[in-house]
């Protein structure tokens, strides 16, 4: 460790200027970006590591995409080498088992900072590209049967070295991907934006001196690790075990658990989270082997007290894992709808065994996410090069779900799936209609679809949209619904201390007079003029619902988030 003592006005001002330069590296992306989930869902992470591969920050974006940053970043440098790294260089990969970080969409970007010809910083971005290969455009149809069918597979390697462009890896690389073009100017945006922060980053040394800012980036991790042991201090030694299930892996109807025993060591500060015993791998949905942290950690955030985003968490925690399970598969096993599945089902699992330690410190569980993903062939954009109808690729999160209650305060209403803990925004629904074949009939909460309880659950959803593909120019295939990153059909979001749980997940398909149902992990061609309908489930209740207050009973009951029979028969209010 550094001998060098920062006073804490210092170490204040060095720790908000590297987060707000994280927070600026996904903000530029986000503003110019091409792609559909990177612009309008802030489909995006960034992390910033000391040269030890410490992380020092994370902006306030997608905890799924840069909780689990450090063990990415490691296995991007094993397999390149940090001998082998130079100024200028950009590393990307997206290869579920070299890179280990995720879906194959969401690409990893690594850029070196170099002060006075010494390493002294990485740059980490993940983010959903526009496309990645594959037979189909977006990764989340279930019905692949190998990663290779799913998307193009990019281990980590450098497109730029020392400043320069890799033309042949890098070309290659386009001529796999739908819209080359587009894609291309994402990327350079991607490394315009890491290019900016690096030079911000090394303006810092020149400001502060190395020795300022390694002695910094040691209090801050030994600081928050201070906190962190002082919380788990006060939690009860003991194994508390836990499962949750996903629906299915799309190929068979069977759920697909995973199994988790927690051992909390209070007097030492450590938690060992136990996987070993979750279901062997299946098709689509099985979790990336690093990406298992995203999971883990971000629930256990919600346990603890506020703290810096730094590495102090990961001296805290070990998990456990074994080859050829849903959460450590074996090449080549399908990945494209991890998270959503497998990945929630994981999140569950730790929010399940702390409500067990610490009941008043967690929340209930979340709704999941339920997106149906409407994509095909874009009536209103064609290539004037060559007459071809572009891909499009909706995921909008209308009817995503939304928080479960937690003591003292009602879950909140539409902020998204658990993963992404409410960094989830909607895309504007006119842009949506101005630029795909789609018309948005409804979006609107759902009554009596929260969790009851002395606190609610937050309210589901229900969304409505209708193709309004031309039927004189529709061909088969030109539209599909693609239900590969939604979940909860069997499994309900879960109360805590006494808390009701809500409902289940629920879509259909309506075509002229008829209503058939959608499943989660399905993939449907639709036609002109059906309707797909999704109806979200809300959040877990905490607490009696004879314990709620009466003024909040009458406040929902007016706002018809719940009916005067819930009113009356569940809080006992008439």
């Amino acid at each position: 460790m550094n001998n060098i003592t920062v006073e804490p006005m210092t170490v204040a001002i060095i720790e908000s200027k590297l987060f707000n330069l994280s927070l600026q590296m996904g903000i530029r992306v986000i503003r110019s970006a091409y792609s559909y989930v990177t612009a309008h869902i802030r489909d995006v992470g960034t992390s910033i590591f000391d040269e030890k591969e410490r992380v020092l920050t994370q902006g306030n974006w997608m905890p799924v995409h840069v909780a689990g940053s450090h063990a990415t970043i490691k296995n991007m440098l094993d397999y390149i080498g940090r001998d082998k790294v130079y100024p200028g260089d950009l590393i990307i990969g997206n290869d579920p088992y070299t890179v280990k970080a995720a879906h194959q969409p969401d690409w990893s970007f690594v850029y070196p900072v170099f002060y006075q010809d010494e390493l002294v910083s990485y740059l980490y971005l993940r983010t959903h590209v526009l496309d990645t290969g594959g037979a189909h455009v977006g990764c989340y149809w279930p019905r692949a049967y190998d990663v290779h069918s799913e998307s193009l597979i990019i281990p980590p390697l450098k497109i730029f070295e020392r400043g320069v462009e890799q033309k042949d890896v890098y070309h290659l690389i386009l001529k796999n991907v739908r819209q080359p073009a587009l894609m291309n100017m994402d990327i350079m945006l991607i490394r315009a934006s890491m290019m900016k922060v690096a030079d911000e980053v090394v303006e810092m040394f020149k400001t502060y001196g190395k020795g300022v800012i390694s002695a910094t980036a040691d209090q801050l991790v030994a600081l928050s690790e201070k906190s962190i042991k002082e919380a788990l201090s006060k939690w009860p030694a003991g194994v508390f075990k836990a499962t949750r299930a996903a629906d299915s892996d799309g190929t068979s109807p069977d759920p697909v658990w995973v199994r988790l025993t927690l051992t909390i060591k209070p007097d030492i500060g450590q938690l060992i989270f136990d996987f070993t015993e979750s279901d062997k791998q299946v098709d689509f949905i099985n979790l990336a082997a690093s990406h298992i942290w995203s999971f883990t950690v971000t629930p256990l955030k919600w346990a603890l007290p506020p703290l810096p985003e730094n590495h102090a968490i990961y001296n805290c925690v070990t998990i456990k894992t074994k080859p050829g399970t849903v959460v450590e598969p074996t090449y080549p096993a399908s990945c494209g709808g991890q998270g959503p599945h497998i990945g929630i089902a994981v999140l569950e699992c730790v929010q399940e065994a702390l409500a067990q330690a610490v009941p008043k410190d967690v929340p209930a569980c979340w709704s999941r996410t339920l997106s149906p993903i409407l994509t095909g062939k874009n009536p209103f954009v064609v290539d004037p090069r060559t007459g071809v109808r572009l891909d499009y690729f909706i995921s909008n999160f209308h009817s995503a779900g939304t928080a479960g209650a937690v003591w003292g305060y009602d879950g909140w209403d539409g902020l998204g799936n658990a993963e992404n803990s409410g960094t989830v925004t909607r895309s504007p629904i006119e842009l949506d209609e101005r630029d795909f074949p789609w018309r948005f009939l409804c979006s609107e909460w759902r009554t009596d679809s929260a969790g009851h309880g002395q606190f609610r659950g937050g309210q589901g959803a229900h969304a409505e949209y209708l193709n309004i593909h031309d039927p004189k120019t529709y061909k088969q295939g030109d539209s599909y619904v693609y239900t590969g990153n939604s979940d909860g059909e069997k499994f309900a979001p879960f109360g805590l201390l006494g808390g009701m749980d809500s409902g289940k997940a629920r879509m259909w398909i309506k075509r002229g007079s008829k209503k058939f149902p959608l499943h989660t992990v399905d993939m449907v061609m639709v036609q002109p003029g059906d309707i797909v309908m999704s109806d979200s489930p809300g959040g877990g209740g905490v607490g009696n619902p004879l314990d709620r207050d009466v003024e909040k009973v009458r406040e929902d009951a007016l706002n018809e988030y719940i009916s005067i029979k819930v009113a009356r028969n569940v809080y006992g209010v008439i």
